[in-house]
């Protein structure tokens, strides 16, 4: 029973530190900080940073692993106490900007350049993700009426990943200069409004309007 409690609080305090180096790498950047200033700012030496990583790749790695796990559940939770399928996916839209917003631009170039495990396992699960979540989603919009009966599910997941790819490319793009939260936050509200039905539409504006989205 103790080695359960003992293995309990290491696998807590791993996932709390992990959190908030992935926090450290959003703010600051991947490629310009080191273990010893991740160490630094999250309080800690760098001794009891190796004691749950083997380097900086590896603490990347699991980093991207957390982001990707906590977007999941950000999805179960909007979709288990919102009014209806536009509202959860809102939660996840507003989820979403606010990390880009607070990211450091850096962060999607340095991951792809030095850390392209890291990168790739993102993007793969990103893309699992919404396969798994925007079918049903639609699903759940067409039984309420605020999805177009004549979209096909599946078909338009692919749109959107397909969409959410684009939107990174022009992120990365050096002659872009929108934000990648705009370019994101336009995306997803495209996406809504392109399988929409009228009753979906009003319902969506208002939203906007009541939550000042583009402001």
């Amino acid at each position: 029973m103790e080695q359960l409690s003992a293995d309990k609080t290491t696998l807590e305090a791993k996932d709390s530190l992990i959190q908030r180096a992935t926090s450290v790498f959003m703010r600051l950047g991947v490629r310009a900080v080191n273990m010893a200033e991740v160490s630094s700012e999250l309080g800690i030496s760098k001794k009891t940073l190796y004691k749950y990583v083997s380097d900086k790749r590896d603490l990347i790695f699991q980093c991207m692993s957390w982001h990707c796990s906590q977007m999941e559940q950000v999805i179960e939770e909007a979709k288990s106490i919102s009014e209806n399928t536009i509202e959860a996916e809102l939660k996840l839209i507003r989820f979403i900007h606010q990390i880009a917003s607070d990211m450091h631009p850096s962060v999607l170039f340095d991951l792809n350049k030095y850390h392209p495990k890291a990168f790739r396992m993102v993007n793969e699960r990103r893309d699992e993700i919404l396969r798994g979540t925007m079918e049903e989603n639609i699903r759940r919009g067409q039984a309420e009426g605020l999805y177009r009966e004549d979209v096909n599910p599946e078909v338009t997941t692919r749109f959107l990943i397909s969409l959410s790819h684009e939107v990174r490319a022009i992120a990365e793009d050096p002659s872009n200069a929108t934000p990648l939260s705009q370019l994101y936050l336009e995306s997803a509200l495209y996406h809504i409004r392109a399988i929409a039905t009228a009753k979906g539409i009003a319902f969506l504006e208002e939203k906007i309007k009541e939550e000042n989205l583009f402001t």
